[in-house]
């Protein structure tokens, strides 16, 4: 994973300050440059077929982009070193606009804010935070309204070959902001399981992905039993990390998630910052 340009998805709110926040001092830390864009809800131009390139600034309305300007410049934090910062407007359905103007710009990161909502709203209704992670490329950091700098990583992995690479990304993305690491992964609890040897001998899966997390981030290994995504933010309860990686599928409905993947439980849940690495 590589940090070079990050994109920052606004929507003018409280939460999406805070995405800019955020991306901008990411990019101050690393060496990145940063582009501010906010997606404009028209849903005619995806009624009429619109899937040509994106249009330019101008073509979309030089007077948007410069407001979008004066208000990230109205609250920029006060950064030794600022990183170069770019503006767009982009026109369409957000959850499908962001995801495309972060592709099309070559961006390595895109960073939206999360806007706090309950446990019921998050079940019950899809919103452009959960579209863009089903549908982008690339890896995306939701970040809260008290977000902060990340200090301390978490990464949740499966073992298998797809949740190596998301140790991989999750190790960049440590390094790079200079962060701390954890890696855990659940294994799953044998019914009736009571023997306190039995509980503390790990199987051959745990031993196989402790040998391979020793051997690409030089970590240990925190195993825990039970269901995944109820131990995963356990975990995060536990010991809270300023960021949570996990592995997002891509695709699916929108909505209801109890029947979803882990990946989309845990990040409508946890209270901390979440990445998610597109599998």
């Amino acid at each position: 994973m590589d940090l070079t340009h990050i994109v920052a998805a606004t929507d003018e709110s409280e939460a999406g300050r805070q995405a800019v926040r955020t991306a901008i001092e990411l990019a101050a830390n690393a060496g990145a440059r940063v582009t501010v864009m906010r997606a404009v809800h028209v849903s005619g131009a995806v009624l009429a077929g619109m899937t040509e390139a994106l249009p330019t600034a101008e073509e979309l309305g030089a007077p948007g982009v410069e407001r979008l300007q004066r208000w990230v410049e109205a609250d920029l934090p006060a950064l030794e070193r600022m990183p170069s910062i770019n503006y767009a407007i982009a026109f369409g359905i957000p959850g499908v606009e962001i995801a495309r103007f972060a592709e099309h710009e070559g961006a390595d990161l895109l960073v939206l804010g999360r806007k706090p909502r309950s446990r019921m709203a998050r079940l019950l209704l899809g919103d452009t935070a959960d579209a863009v992670a089903r549908r982008s490329q690339l890896p995306c950091l939701f970040v809260p309204p008290s977000g902060t700098l990340p200090r301390q990583v978490l990464v949740a992995i499966d073992g298998s070959h797809r949740g190596m690479a998301v140790l991989a990304a999750a190790g960049d993305f440590a390094r790079l902001v200079g962060a701390g690491l954890r890696v855990l992964t659940v294994e799953a609890a044998p019914p009736g399981e009571h023997d306190p040897l039995d509980i503390a001998t790990p199987v051959a899966r745990t031993m196989y992905i402790r040998s391979q997390v020793q051997s690409a981030v030089g970590r240990d290994l925190e195993v825990r039993r039970g269901e995944p995504a109820d131990q995963i933010l356990a975990a995060v309860d536990e010991r809270p990390p300023d960021v949570l990686v996990v592995g997002c599928h891509r695709g699916g409905p929108a909505g209801i998630i109890e029947a979803g993947s882990t990946a989309r439980r845990v990040a409508h849940t946890a209270p901390c910052a979440v990445l998610t690495v597109p599998l």
